[in-house]
């Protein structure tokens, strides 16, 4: 139906003040038959504002669905069976979830069918016509991702996507304008415009062809809780690159000692701020390099990691698992600076290259070889 994973962190990421319609109270209840999940399956429930509700590990009986979540606004769910303790990814489902309907999931894999009330047959329907040209964009996103991964440059990635990507997008895009035109007073329309991801033309364009009651309907909020959080990200991505040549913001967070350490006071060498946390996997793997260039520019370098959405636990055992050998501070939620405003930061690794005069050099957002390519020239 979806790729489930991807989504999952698009609607985590989200991160935005629900907007639009009115919420609504009520129980979901979800049964039928899913078979492979084995004895216990890990849920998720995530608001459209990014919000986890619900995170847990449940215990089934054999492929049987039986499961009830109080709801008070739309939001998605995710269940993954559980092999070996380890989440299963490719074996689980992914479903809206919406208060006071009741689905009905049947099938194994990818392979499943949502039944149940009108609503969830009506999205069911809407799945399978947008499904080809969905896993068709789904499917050239994987390769430029694979291409990457094996070290083929940046720009000639970048240039086969903006070649082959637009028709596919607009594909999905006919597909899902197709089907709202065709149903624009049902919820399963409203809920379909959150699957053209960000692209935010088309989803006001689908928005458009809606009935009032339909825009104003619960399953409503998921596509303008997607359009808030794209205009954020716009927002963030103008920010950050109006910070390129103007002195650094700075900010005071406690080291690994608890003690303060300002950022101005590095000023003299270059300093990388490098956003990350324990959690996050392309952080993790980047550092083995990030290793290799501090020690190879250490007389002109200095990095200051900043620590972000760990507990100071979590955080202190990384940097000691990893033997990170650099500066380190930890940006604390609850008081002091937020470097995050700041520097916009809007994905992780973020990492902003900071001048000897304390100005902002570039800032690099994913674990990107040009970052390197970039060290290499500035600091020969």
């Amino acid at each position: 139906m979806i790729d489930m994973m991807k989504k999952l962190m698009l609607t985590m990421l989200a991160g935005m003040m629900m907007l639009g319609a009115m919420a609504q109270e009520g129980k979901l209840t979800v049964s039928g038959s899913y078979k492979g999940l084995g004895d216990s399956v890990r849920v998720f429930l995530v608001a459209g504002s990014g919000e986890m509700l619900l995170q847990e590990t449940r215990a089934i009986d054999g492929d049987k669905i039986d499961m009830a979540f109080d709801l008070n606004d739309v939001a998605m769910l995710y269940v993954f069976g559980l092999k070996d303790g380890q989440l299963s990814a490719e074996n689980g489902f992914a479903i809206p979830a919406l208060p006071g309907e009741h689905a009905v999931i049947n099938g194994a894999g990818e392979d499943y069918t949502m039944g149940g009330s009108q609503f969830y047959r009506d999205y069911d329907e809407a799945s399978n016509l947008i499904k080809a040209p969905q896993e068709a964009a789904r499917a050239f996103m994987k390769e430029c991702q694979n291409k990457f991964m094996a070290g083929v440059p940046e720009e000639e990635i970048n240039k086969e996507f903006e070649e082959k990507y637009p028709a596919l997008e607009q594909a999905l895009a006919d597909a899902v304008l197709g089907y709202v035109k065709a149903h624009p007073d049902a919820d399963a329309s409203a809920m379909l415009l959150s699957d053209l991801g960000e692209d935010a033309e088309h989803i006001k364009e689908g928005a458009a062809l809606l009935t009032e009651r339909a825009r104003n309907s619960v399953a409503a909020n998921m596509y303008k809780s997607l359009l808030a959080a794209i205009e954020k990200e716009e927002a963030n991505q103008a920010l950050q690159e109006g910070l390129e040549g103007n002195l650094a913001p700075d900010f005071t967070l406690n080291d690994i000692n608890g003690k303060p350490l300002a950022l101005s006071s590095l000023r003299g060498k270059w300093v990388i701020l490098d956003f990350w946390g324990s959690w996050c996997s392309w952080c993790i793997k980047g550092m083995p390099r990030m290793k290799e260039y501090y020690a190879k520019y250490q007389d002109k370098l200095e990095i200051l990691g900043v620590d972000c959405n760990d507990t100071v636990e979590k955080w202190k055992a990384a940097v000691a698992k990893h033997e990170i050998p650099w500066l380190h501070v930890y940006w604390d939620k609850e008081k002091g600076d937020n470097p995050l405003e700041m520097y916009a930061v809007r994905g992780f690794p973020t990492k902003v290259v900071i001048d000897p005069e304390g100005k902002v050099a570039k800032v690099i957002v994913g674990e990107d070889p040009a970052f390197y390519d970039y060290l290499d020239e500035v600091l020969k």
